[in-house]
């Protein structure tokens, strides 16, 4: 099966997250699969816009792979998360074509930061963004640099230290995304927001969005480091390890959090 799911409709390349759970966590292997396929968007000739959702009644992105995360036992294989983690969102911000996310029930820590990186966010009236981090002895450093970049000092501590969801209206209100709709509207939305942005004349929307993104693109540098040693010290003192237990344990469809 494959990770992302690919289609082509009229100019637009709808790029699907289509993990074997519905929650679409994000490892190493999903990370790069993901990757490629919008490079390969961004590349080619017949693709105006790109779309990117986690499927019909499925989650955006509830976050990392808790299996994964809970094999990291090393230095190293935490830096190696902090550079894939890194180079996944640099990786939408690099994109010269119009970016578009569709969200739907979750987008947590890793889901909610990469729906951060979109030229576009429309969010449907049940989703929720969230950074639960700290609340489960996860770093949220990654989190911070973000949020503090795109929004305000107050948006992102509040988001971060509050640990608790953050519903459409507030979204809104805070600029975390551009619309709302109801769920069964939402990739239609999208792909209207996509043909409209996919009229733009290229050269000016991507010299435009490369300033535009100029700050968050450095911010996201700026704390690889940082954001290593923070893990670095979250890991070696296993205050997630029980969270994450408790999570794989009950093998649900509940959202998971993540890092960030």
């Amino acid at each position: 099966m494959a990770l992302i799911d690919i289609e082509d409709v009229e100019g637009s390349r709808i790029l699907t997250l289509n993990h074997q759970k519905p929650t679409n966590p994000f490892g190493k292997e999903m990370a790069k699969a993901f990757t490629t396929a919008l490079r390969e968007a961004d590349g080619d000739d017949r693709v105006s816009a790109i779309v990117v959702h986690g499927g019909v009644d499925r989650s955006f992105s509830a976050g990392g792979d808790f299996n994964e995360v809970m094999l990291l036992a090393t230095d190293e294989s935490v830096d190696d998360l902090i550079d894939w983690i890194t180079e996944l969102y640099l990786t939408v911000l690099d994109t010269g074509k119009p970016t578009i996310a569709a969200i739907d029930r979750h987008a947590i820590g890793l889901g909610f930061q990469l729906a951060m990186m979109f030229d576009w966010k429309i969010m449907s009236t049940r989703a929720n963004l969230a950074m639960p981090e700290l609340e489960h002895g996860i770093g949220a450093s990654m989190g911070a640099a973000i949020l503090s970049t795109i929004s305000s000092y107050d948006i992102a501590r509040h988001a971060l230290m509050s640990c608790r969801p953050i519903g459409p209206d507030t979204a809104l209100r805070w600029g975390m995304v551009d619309e709302s709709c109801e769920p069964e509207f939402l990739l239609d939305r999208a792909m209207q927001r996509a043909a409209r942005m996919a009229r733009y004349p290229h050269i000016a929307f991507s010299a435009t969005k490369h300033v535009l993104t100029g700050r968050l693109r450095a911010s996201l540098e700026q704390t690889r480091q940082d954001s290593k040693a923070v893990h670095r010290q979250s890991f070696a003192a296993k205050a997630m390890h029980n969270h994450f237990s408790n999570i794989l344990g009950k093998n649900a469809k509940a959202p998971v959090g993540a890092l960030s």
